[in-house]
């Protein structure tokens, strides 16, 4: 069967799955390139790709495309899947992804100092304060949310009034698992999206049922946020730091930490499957629970 062929019945299969938005967005993306990249090479059906094939346009992504392990894995895991597919329809005998090996990852996990993050805000509120537009109020409030909560990125574009419990204080939210969980909400946090609904009573006909909108108050989607944190970058000019909507994940995991909160607490409120995914902050900000522990450990003013 020819590649293009099959993965268009791999994805109409699992769009029929109900597969995320963003899932099926990294299929196309990668099949894309992949059916691109094949055409270049010659190769017209799927028996044509064998591991030697699979390697050489990774290393195509790796050495051309910039690609880090990361992304690599990630790639090789949508190919295992497609592969499985295939064979599952008896279109393919062996899967080519299962004789590859997983690429090495340098684990670890980025969040942004304290001063950093009041380098943002001081930004985002002298923005908001001096344009007082839809995108400055929006903004502000996207970044103190996710800041405040924790929330992934995709939970966040999804997010509607409904799921925003300002009594209670509590947000609920469709996890990777794809069930509803419940995400603890702060008071700073109801307040600033409390101001946002005004903000979109007074500018709207109608308050739309997503939380976070577009000037056409239509749901805003992920790729408008990842512009938002790209435009704050390229104005906060951090070296080390990478300016996103996971590393605010990452802070707010960070923060909670530090000050005291117990882990598996924080796994709940992250929505990880397993404690161990949550552990790993434990030993990526050891060091500053290391020097907290020397500033006001019990014995340090005691003579022994």
């Amino acid at each position: 069967m020819l590649i293009r062929f099959a993965y268009k019945e791999f994805y109409a299969d699992k769009e029929l799955e109900g597969l995320r938005e963003t899932t099926l967005k990294g299929y196309e993306m990668l099949f894309e390139d992949f059916l691109s990249w094949s055409e270049e090479q010659e190769l017209k059906h799927v028996e044509d790709i064998t591991p030697r094939v699979l390697k050489s346009y990774l290393a195509h992504c790796k050495n051309d495309r910039g690609n880090n392990p990361t992304s690599l894995n990630t790639k090789l895991k949508l190919f295992n899947t497609f592969f499985s597919f295939l064979i599952s329809e008896e279109l393919l005998e062996n899967n080519p992804a299962k004789q590859i090996k997983k690429f090495k990852e340098d684990v670890s996990i980025q969040s942004f100092s304290d001063d950093e993050i009041n380098q943002m805000l001081s930004h985002l509120r002298r923005n908001r304060r001096r344009e007082n537009d839809l995108h400055s109020v929006r903004n502000y409030t996207i970044f103190v949310t996710l800041l405040g909560t924790g929330m992934r990125i995709g939970e966040l574009v999804n997010l509607k009034w409904s799921d925003v419990h300002f009594k209670e204080g509590y947000l609920t939210v469709f996890g990777k698992t794809r069930r509803q969980e419940v995400v603890p909400m702060t008071e700073k946090v109801a307040k600033e999206l409390s101001f946002w609904r005004s903000y979109c009573e007074n500018n709207f006909k109608s308050v739309s049922s997503h939380v976070f909108v577009n000037q056409q108050n239509k749901p805003i989607t992920t790729n408008a946020i990842k512009c938002f944190f790209k435009r704050l970058s390229d104005v906060m000019e951090f070296e080390e730091s990478r300016v996103s909507a996971h590393t605010l994940r990452h802070t707010f995991a960070r923060k909670f930490i530090e000050n005291g909160g117990d882990v598996s607490v924080l796994s709940r409120i992250l929505r990880h499957q397993n404690l161990a995914t949550t552990s790993r902050y434990l030993k990526f900000f050891s060091n500053k629970l290391a020097e907290d522990n020397d500033k006001y450990n019990a014995l340090r003013d005691l003579s022994l």
